[in-house]
Order: C-alpha cells, then sequence, then structure tokens
C-alpha cells in the first residue's frame, strides 16, 4: 500500500509463551547428499552436509520401502544417515527432510539402484587413468570443474555396452552432463549430450566391435562442474531402449510391446498393467537384466488402437469402434500426418489429449479434429508442455476424424505419440500456493509450541464450480487446525494451525483431502505439491518431485506471540478503522518486530509492514477500506516475525524509537540473542464485518469566486452515532481550504468555509469528500461522506446566488438578470 498519510501506532499482547532461556533453534537446511544412491535390498549411508544439523531426530521419508535406522551428527554441518532398504522397494527416487529441534530442512532426494554402489575414485580425469569397475554398477561421482572422470570396463565382442548418467535427476544442482564411448584403440565409437527421453541426462548404448577394454566418460557439457554436481552413472550390459511403441495401454490388461534404440536391436516384450489408479512404471528387460530406470509409460481406462500405415489421409484413418479410446502411432518420417477416425454424436464434449513430450518422445504434437468433409472443428500446438490439449463440442452425428503432425515437420522411428479421446472429467486437488517460486519457502507448516502458524490452502477445480469441503488425516499430537468449506466463487481459504504448549516436539506426514459435490456424485481429491528441484532457463522446470503428503512440525516455543483486539465496530466502506496489535515477549527477547496481515477483507488495505520497535510491545494499525469494498463477514489475521534488518529506514510508515545505533524503528543490529530462522507467528483468525458506513452525506451545490469564502454544506442521514467528531473537508482544488469543525454524531449537516485562493483555477471541482474522525468504542475510525461533492470555482463577479447565499444555475441567473431590467 502506497499511502504515506496512514496513521500507524502499535499494541502488544498475546498468548503467554513461556522462553527456557536459550535462543531460538533454527531449522537445517541441506546442502549436498552424498553419494545420493543406495543398492535396493542393502544398508546403505548417506553424507548429509547443510548448515544447523547437530541435533538431527529424523528423515521423514515421503516413500515407503526404505527406513532410516540410525543418524549421527559430525558438528553442526554434517550429519551421516544409515539406511535400510527393502528387498522389493521400488527403484528411482525418494523425496525427504530432515527434522531437527529447530525445524524441517528443505526437499532433497536419494536415488536407489538395482546394481552395486561404486563410489568414483580419483584421479581418473583421463583415458589412461580410468577407474577399471565391473558391469551392471552404478558409480556414484562428482563431475569436476573444467574435469573429465573416466571408467573401463571389459567386454567381449558383440556384448552391449550401456550406460546412462543421472545428473539433474539427482536433484542438486543443474549438472548438464555428456557421455562419450572409447573402444579398446582409443577411437571414439559415440558420444551424447541430450536426449529426448532423459532430458539433459545422456545414455548410450553399443556392440563391441571386439574383445578388450572399453572406456566411458563423464563430462559437463560445457566442462564446468564443481563439489556439488553430483552425478550416478549406471554401466553394464543391460538393456537400454530409447522408445516404446504403443507409449500406454489399457489398465488391468497385458499389451505387446515394441522397443528401440537399443544396440541389440527392435524387439517385443509384454507388460501387464496394473488396475486403474495403481501408480505403474515400467521397466524394460531382456536376458541381460533390467533397465535401471524406466521409460514413462501411460496407462488409462480405454482400448488402444494402434496405427497401420498407410494412414496419411482421411481416407486411410484407422478406425475406432468407440470412444472412449487411445490413439498410438509413430510420425515416421518428416512430413508424415496420421489419421484416425471415430464416430460421435451430437452435444458429445470429447477431451483430446496427447502425450509425447511426456513420454519420452521428441515428438511435438499438434493434434486436430476434423468433421467427415475435412472441415476443421479444433486444434491444438502447446498445452501446459509441449503435448497437444483441446476440447471439442460435436456440432451433429456422424464420422470425425483426429490428425497428429509434428509441428517441425520432423519425424522418425523414437517419434512416438498416444493420443486419448476421454470424457471431460472432474476432480479436484488441495495444494499450498508457492510463495517464492526460487525458493522451498512455508512449504511446511511449522508450529511452535503454545503459537500458531498461518498458511493458505489452495483448490484447483476441474470440470465444476462448487463449495469444497476440506479434512486432514491424523494430525501431530497436540495440534489442531480449523477448517471452514471453500465456498464455490473461491480457491484459497486462510487457516490457523495451533501446537498446544505442551504438544510433543515432532513432525509427521498428513493427507489433506477434499470433497465436493453430492453422494450420488461425489468428487474428491487429495493433496497434491510440485517442489521444483532444479531450474533451467526461464524459470522452467528441468527436475520436479510431485509430493502428496503435507509436512507439519511441531518446534521449540517461540519468544514471541501475537493477537488482535476484537474491533468494538465494523470497518466502514470508504473508511478506515484503527485496530490494535498485541505481542508477547519472551524474557529478554527485545529486538524489532515485523507485523503483517497476510489475510484482510477484499478491498481493504494496511501498510505492506508494520515495525514495532525493539523493547516495545504495542501498535494500532489502520484498516483502510475503499468504496467498493465488498461488504459481509470477513477474516483478519496478523503474523509477526523478527523485523528484517535496515527495514526502517526504508519504510515511511515505522515510528522512530530514539535508540542510539538501531537507526529509525530499531531496525538495525539485531540483540545476540536473535532467533534466526524463527518462523512467522499468527493471532487468531478473527472474524471482522465490513458494512456501510452508519451515515451516509451529500454535499449542497457550492460555487464561490476567486479570492473570497463560500460555504459548503454536507447533509447527514443515516443512524446516529455517539460522540464528538472532527470534520474534515478534502478533495478542495489547489491553494483552496477549509478548518475542521467539530460535530455531534446525531448531527444533520456539516457546514465547512472555504477560503478560495486568488489564484485556486477556475473550473468545477467534483472531488469533495467530508470525513469523520472519531472513537468509535474505544478505536479510531472515519467515515469519507458524500464522496464526489461538487465545489463550482469562478472570476470575481461571475457567481450569482439567489436571496438565501445558494448558487444560481446559468438558467436561473439569467432569469433574475432579466426580473432585474
Amino acid at each position: 500500500m502506497n499511502c504515506t498519510s496512514v496513521r500507524v501506532l502499535l499494541t502488544v499482547f498475546a498468548l503467554a509463551v513461556p522462553f527456557c532461556g536459550h535462543s531460538f533453534s533454527a531449522p537445517p537446511t541441506l546442502e549436498g547428499v552424498a553419494p545420493g544412491v543406495g543398492q535396493r535390498g542393502t544398508e546403505f549411508t548417506l553424507t548429509i552436509t547443510g548448515a544447523r544439523l547437530n541435533d538431527p531426530q529424523e528423515l521423514m521419508m515421503y516413500r515407503p520401502g526404505v527406513v532410516c535406522t540410525k543418524l549421527t551428527a559430525k558438528g553442526e554441518n554434517e550429519v551421516t544417515a544409515t539406511l535400510k532398504s527393502a528387498p522389493d522397494c521400488k527403484l528411482g527416487e525418494y523425496p525427504f527432510r530432515l527434522r531437527t529441534k529447530g525445524g524441517v530442512s528443505e526437499l532433497r532426494t536419494f536415488r536407489v539402484s538395482p546394481f552395486p554402489v561404486v563410489l568414483e575414485k580419483e584421479p581418473n580425469d583421463t583415458r589412461e587413468q580410468a577407474q577399471p569397475v565391473l558391469v551392471n554398477v552404478s558409480v556414484a561421482g562428482v563431475v569436476e570443474s573444467g574435469g573429465s572422470d573416466f571408467f573401463a570396463v571389459t567386454l567381449k565382442k558383440g556384448q552391449r555396452l550401456a550406460a546412462e548418467v543421472e545428473g539433474v535427476r539427482m536433484g542438486g544442482e543443474l549438472n548438464d552432463t555428456a557421455i562419450a564411448v572409447f573402444g579398446p584403440d582409443g577411437k571414439q565409437l559415440v558420444a551424447v549430450d541430450d536426449t529426448p527421453l532423459f532430458r539433459q541426462d545422456p545414455f548410450v548404448t553399443v556392440l563391441a566391435p571386439s574383445d578388450g577394454t572399453y572406456v566411458v566418460q563423464v563430462h559437463d557439457t560445457n566442462f564446468g562442474g564443481g563439489d556439488t554436481n553430483r552425478y550416478v552413472l549406471h554401466i553394464g550390459t543391460f538393456t537400454r531402449p530409447g522408445a516404446v511403441f504403443p507409449a500406454g495401454g489399457q489398465a488391468g490388461t497385458e499389451v505387446a510391446v515394441k522397443l528401440f534404440g537399443d544396440a541389440a536391436g527392435e524387439r517385443s516384450e509384454r507388460v501387464k498393467l496394473p488396475k486403474v489408479g495403481t501408480p505403474f512404471e515400467f521397466y524394460p528387460s531382456d536376458l541381460n537384466g533390467n533397465a535401471p530406470t524406466p521409460n514413462p509409460f501411460r496407462v488409462s481406462a480405454f482400448p488402444n488402437v494402434n496405427e497401420i500405415e498407410p494412414n496419411d489421409d482421411l481416407k486411410q484413418a484407422n478406425t475406432a469402434a468407440a470412444w472412449p479410446v487411445a490413439f498410438n502411432g509413430i510420425i515416421e518420417k518428416p512430413g508424415d500426418a496420421d489419421h484416425f477416425r471415430f464416430r460421435a454424436k451430437k452435444g458429445d464434449v470429447i477431451d483430446v489429449q496427447a502425450f509425447a513430450f511426456r513420454v519420452g518422445s521428441p515428438l511435438d504434437t499438434v493434434v486436430a479434429v476434423l468433421d467427415a468433409g475435412g472441415e476443421l472443428i479444433g486444434a491444438n500446438d502447446d498445452d501446459e508442455t509441449h503435448d497437444s490439449r483441446l476440447q471439442v463440442a460435436i456440432p451433429a452425428n456422424g464420422e470425425y476424424f483426429v490428425r497428429v503432425t509434428d509441428k517441425r515437420k520432423q519425424g522418425g522411428s523414437a517419434f512416438i505419440y498416444r493420443v486419448e479421446l476421454d470424457r471431460p472429467q472432474t476432480g479436484l486437488a488441495v495444494f499450498l500456493p508457492e510463495r517464492n517460486r526460487k525458493t522451498q519457502n512455508r512449504n511446511v507448516i511449522t508450529v511452535p509450541r503454545g503459537n500458531r502458524v498461518t498458511a493458505y490452502l489452495a483448490v484447483r477445480r476441474d470440470g465444476f464450480t462448487g463449495p469444497v469441503t476440506l479434512a486432514t488425516s491424523e494430525l501431530p499430537a497436540g495440534v489442531k487446525v480449523g477448517l471452514n468449506a471453500l465456498p464455490a466463487e473461491e480457491y484459497l481459504l486462510p487457516v490457523v494451525f495451533e501446537a498446544a504448549a505442551d504438544a510433543p516436539l515432532g513432525g509427521r506426514l498428513i493427507e489433506l483431502t477434499g470433497s465436493a459435490g453430492d453422494s450420488k456424485v461425489p468428487i474428491t481429491g487429495g493433496f497434491t505439491q510440485q517442489v521444483t528441484l532444479v531450474r533451467g532457463p526461464g524459470d522452467s522446470a528441468l527436475h520436479a518431485v510431485t509430493l502428496t503428503q503435507l509436512a507439519i512440525v511441531v518446534v521449540e516455543e517461540s519468544p514471541l506471540s501475537v493477537s488482535i483486539v476484537p474491533p468494538a465496530a465494523p470497518i466502514a466502506a470508504d473508511g478506515t478503522l484503527d485496530v490494535t496489535v498485541r505481542i508477547t515477549r519472551a524474557k529478554d527477547f527485545a529486538d524489532p518486530v515485523e507485523v503483517t496481515f497476510p489475510c484482510l477483507p477484499p478491498g481493504v488495505e494496511v501498510p505492506t509492514a508494520v515495525l514495532i520497535p525493539a523493547g516495545k510491545t504495542e501498535a494500532v494499525v489502520t484498516l483502510v477500506a475503499s468504496k467498493d469494498a465488498e461488504r459481509g463477514e470477513w477474516k483478519l489475521i496478523a503474523e509477526a516475525n523478527v523485523a528484517r534488518p535496515g527495514r526502517a529506514a526504508r519504510d515511511p510508515l515505522a515510528a522512530p524509537t530514539g535508540m542510539g545505533g538501531a537507526g529509525a524503528g530499531g531496525g538495525g543490529r539485531r540483540s545476540r540473542r536473535s532467533p534466526e530462522g524463527m518462523p512467522p507467528v499468527a493471532s487468531e483468525m478473527l472474524s471482522v464485518k465490513l458494512a456501510e458506513a452508519p451515515l451516509k452525506g451529500k454535499f449542497d451545490l457550492a460555487a464561490g469566486e476567486q479570492g473570497k469564502t463560500v460555504k459548503v454544506v454536507c447533509k447527514l442521514e443515516g443512524v446516529p452515532i455517539g460522540g464528538t467528531f472532527t470534520a474534515k473537508l478534502d478533495g478542495l482544488p489547489p491553494r483552496a481550504t477549509a478548518k475542521d469543525v467539530q460535530v455531534k454524531g446525531d448531527a444533520k449537516q456539516v457546514e465547512f468555509t472555504v477560503a478560495i485562493d486568488a489564484t485556486t483555477p477556475p473550473g468545477t471541482h467534483a472531488s469533495l469528500v467530508c470525513e469523520l474522525i472519531g472513537t468509535v468504542g474505544g478505536q479510531k475510525a472515519v467515515y469519507r461522506l458524500g464522496r464526489d461533492g461538487t465545489l463550482k470555482v469562478d472570476v470575481p463577479g461571475a457567481v450569482k446566488t439567489d436571496a438565501t447565499g445558494k448558487p444560481l444555475s446559468p438558467l436561473d441567473a439569467l432569469r433574475l438578470e432579466q426580473k432585474k431590467k
């Protein structure tokens, strides 16, 4: 809010919070996880580095199958975690957070491999220094700045060598690696940077042309790197196809697939698919072993129709018996176009969605829906990804066609796609809105004992607009939250989590669910949160993790709590109301405190942040309501936290403290007991009413001449209010002035005497506002009445008035002149 005229004082009181004579513990920060990978069915260790790691309590794991059996701190910056993975645990990525007494860390990940893990050993910077490894192992390494890592394996002629790097998928730095393979004669056989399947993570497969030692090189694409550029190199004789056709199948069935891109050649495999709703990952396998990471594969509820060439035009289109259906094909050559035929009825609404980019294909789809005569009904290039999505309404019974092409007119055996035709589905998802896209700030709920914190829960509705009811699974012991229904027209719900004073320190991953509709057609959905771990150009997400649980933790007592004194009167539209904020400080906590209002009625503003100076405990904050502020019952929440250093130096609303060395408002150096990393604490959620002002005002027409005075009257009507008010006339033209006047709350009008300067510009000035300033229920209130009242300023001698002094209209003035004649 840019309003330097807003009056700001401050007061403080709240929940009494014991402070145990020690500084508040800040949450941990994780910088690295080494080696970042372990073998399935074994016990392995991870070294976690960062800051404030000296009191580790647990690893909060978002995925079953791996448990942490031991945490050992090595000083403040390192923790060793001992993990045990089940023999049947899923391969791949395992997200976790480290919890300490001070809170929980950012989200980090490690990976589980089917192969034994080998650590990279330096020096291995040249082919001559290549580190010997066995086949079918996972090498954990670091690409050092400007360097390369070399690994040597022994192969027989005709044996397959597969090498795959997980760099970006490690979830750390933007580790854009490249890979190369050299034969026994030292000549380069193949080199790969990016791939359609794994984007920045490369892989190669080659057949050994002769017996001997083969060398695999891993390096940063631009020969950069550094201590945090960790990778895992899977190296062996396993299969590693680059594409699978079809790219999906019907749930609960067994589907035959073809695999392309492996050095051993094209082959087929049968895949048994799970039931609808069960997660599925397809790990290709052959006699030489399973791939270490999966190929994307789509499982949906309807049958496949696979293309049969030629289908380059409408007459050759492959036909579906009915829809919903999934069309699968390959844009096999540049300029290729595939066509599929289906029947639909008038009024059918069809959701058409392509899967290509999302299943590791280089195809950039353009999908079109055509009628029987080839006329276009709808088309789409990109949706949220490079994959097409559109919705079409069928105009008449008959045959229709789906056409698939590549936007760039490219093609090849890897240009696979899947296009699903389905009925629009209803659904919902609950999530936490991102506070800052470039950090994980406030992605978890951290509640100090005996205190409160606030959060916004958001709902995404798909295919419906009704209200949504939220519910949680079991919260951590001693924690509670009030969840109101989310109205149909809103998607954000402010909530306050509160922890009892004796709540045990600890945490839990909880379920959050939403429900809508009725018992006959229920709509339900769970929590989903995408956390971006590696960002690319243009704030793109190169690697992200989707969570289905929300982390809530209880931490030690905060030295600060906050509350709002309930207003004694409603907030008046086009008016202001002062509310008192009260904080409680723990013993020997005297830092400056910043108060913000994350939840306000629509159309109500306050200063961006209000500073309570060091050692002070009170503040009065002015709520300013616009004339269009939405009337009704609303929620009000205040948040308090240690003030940002230097805040007062740039905040014109901050009150000076007179403290030497602290700067205006005391926003300078923190005390030695300043609790860094303390979460913002919240007040209770307060119900406030935003209503029409009890009085309405209307200005009589007023006119005056330059250099003279004129009476301006604002007529009042409405519910009388007690007490005496100061009336102020705002909106006067330049250099016109009026003194404030005192009026009773039951007055029928307010009279101002306006002095018009000789230089006040003539004209009609429709900007007058009568401001009544007084006290209601012990709190300052301001009512702005009669907005857009008019004062006409004329040159000397131009104003004509009647016998009472009321200015005449031009017509009445003319009539008066005629009577005088």
